[in-house]
């Protein structure tokens, strides 16, 4: 491991030392350079620092206080596929360290759940209570708060997405954390079920999977994470229900806010304490299938973000990792826009430029994706891990030429909060993507 840190700022040194050249040779586009410079210092910082991440391990004194702790999960409902949800509380129920309660929160959905909610409620299993409760739709925030705020013995609430199997040492892994008492929330990583289903869903994982183990590995170094998955997350009892108030009344001039509240959630907690990441408890979430689906989601996530930005730079602190993460990235973000107007207005003059800045981007991502075969996965071998390397490039620069420019909609947008997705029902099936998954293997 120390040969291949040494290795890494090397690397990142002569990197770096190639961007300030570069900086010196391409004199009418040196802003440019410096802002290119920029993050490629910023992206190298990060690379390293990620290294600090690693499993957090307990003493037996320390399982035997979190083995008494009381665990409820909130699942929140809204038009899912039935078998997902069947495959979601049976994961559950089969953790190596079961949660105590289980709460199912029907959304108001439109799907007719009555069968898996009779085979539940009435076959729990021993020492796992088992609700399940609808309400008329009102989001994912007041389905959630439906327990936050009625489970008074809970010592850890657990939120997991309708859709998300948890490996089954999840919980027990996720929990460990805790056993530091600073510590206020727990992120698990996130692994796409139906990686393997097509071009966007192993893309899309590459690119998640990278952003886990570099950005939030960094910033869960430092007690800082600034967003936990919804697939799988896991808070303090007593924090959560001091804010749900706070939580559901949020509201953002004047509107009432019902996006982002993984990212709330994990706000909450890091102004209580320290917010981070445990990257041995793993969730297998449904990444979506069509590019409809996955524009619209993304389109949703760029509008929560909009407004947790502005909360973060107004509620972090001045001298934490993730209030100068946050600056940086808006800087970053504004300044990128710049380049494709500049080629073109220069162009032919920019060719030269542009072919080496694409090549250079290309070959840091592969360089830096490095660290995406380190989650390893008892369905993926070696070549299906290098494969999901292979995809990193690709799906940074699909980040960089399509999804950036849709971030512009969901900033200017940030006011609409409706859901955007399922609204017409379930959009992705677990019978669908597993039939994907076997043409691609086979």
């Amino acid at each position: 491991m120390g040969a291949a840190v040494t290795a890494a700022v090397v690397l990142a040194v002569a990197g770096l030392a190639r961007h300030v050249l570069f900086t010196w040779d391409y004199r009418p586009y040196r802003p440019l350079m410096a802002a290119w410079s920029l993050a490629f210092a910023f992206s190298a910082i990060q690379w390293l620092l990620s290294w600090r991440d690693r499993p957090w391990v307990i003493t037996a004194v320390q399982q035997a206080r979190l083995d008494r702790l009381r665990v409820t999960v909130a699942v929140p409902l809204y038009n899912e596929d039935p078998a997902l949800v069947d495959r979601c509380i049976w994961a559950l129920v089969s953790q190596s360290r079961p949660p105590q309660r289980i709460a199912v929160v029907d959304d108001g959905s439109s799907v007719d759940y009555s069968a898996l909610r009779e085979h539940w409620t009435r076959g729990s299993p021993e020492g796992v209570e088992i609700c399940w409760i609808r309400q008329h739709n009102a989001g994912k925030k007041h389905a959630q708060s439906v327990i936050f705020a009625h489970d008074h013995d809970a010592d850890v609430f657990v939120t997991v997405d309708s859709d998300t199997a948890l490996e089954r040492n999840a919980i027990s892994e996720g929990l460990k954390p805790f056993a530091r008492r600073d510590v206020m929330s727990v992120a698990g990583i996130e692994l796409a079920f139906n990686s393997a289903t097509n071009w966007l869903t192993r893309t899309v994982s590459a690119r998640s999977m990278f952003f886990q183990v570099v950005a939030c590995g960094t910033q869960s170094s430092f007690g800082d994470m600034l967003v936990n998955r919804g697939a799988f997350a896991l808070y303090r009892a007593d924090l959560i229900r001091d804010i749900v108030p706070a939580y559901i009344g949020e509201t953002f001039m004047g509107r009432p806010v019902r996006l982002g509240d993984d990212a709330a959630l994990t706000l909450f907690a890091r102004g209580r304490g320290r917010a981070v990441q445990q990257s041995s408890a793993f969730a297998l979430t449904m990444y979506p299938e069509t590019l409809s689906h996955h524009i619209r989601q993304w389109i949703r996530w760029m509008r929560g973000s909009t407004i947790r930005n502005c909360w973060r730079l107004r509620y972090l602190p001045v001298r934490s990792y993730g209030w100068w993460f946050t600056v940086i990235g808006i800087q970053l973000f504004l300044a990128s826009t710049i380049v494709p107007v500049m080629i073109v207005l220069t162009w032919p003059e920019s060719a030269t430029f542009t072919w080496g800045a694409i090549t250079a981007l290309v070959c840091w991502a592969y360089l830096t994706g490095l660290r995406i075969p380190a989650i390893r996965r008892s369905d993926e071998g070696w070549w299906y891990r290098l494969g999901s390397l292979a995809c990193y490039a690709p799906a940074m620069l699909w980040g960089m030429f399509v999804l950036r420019p849709l971030r512009f909609w969901g900033i200017v947008s940030c006011l609409r909060q409706d859901w955007t997705t399922r609204t017409d029902g379930a959009e992705i099936g677990i019978a669908t993507s597993r039939a994907h998954a076997e043409r691609v293997s086979a």
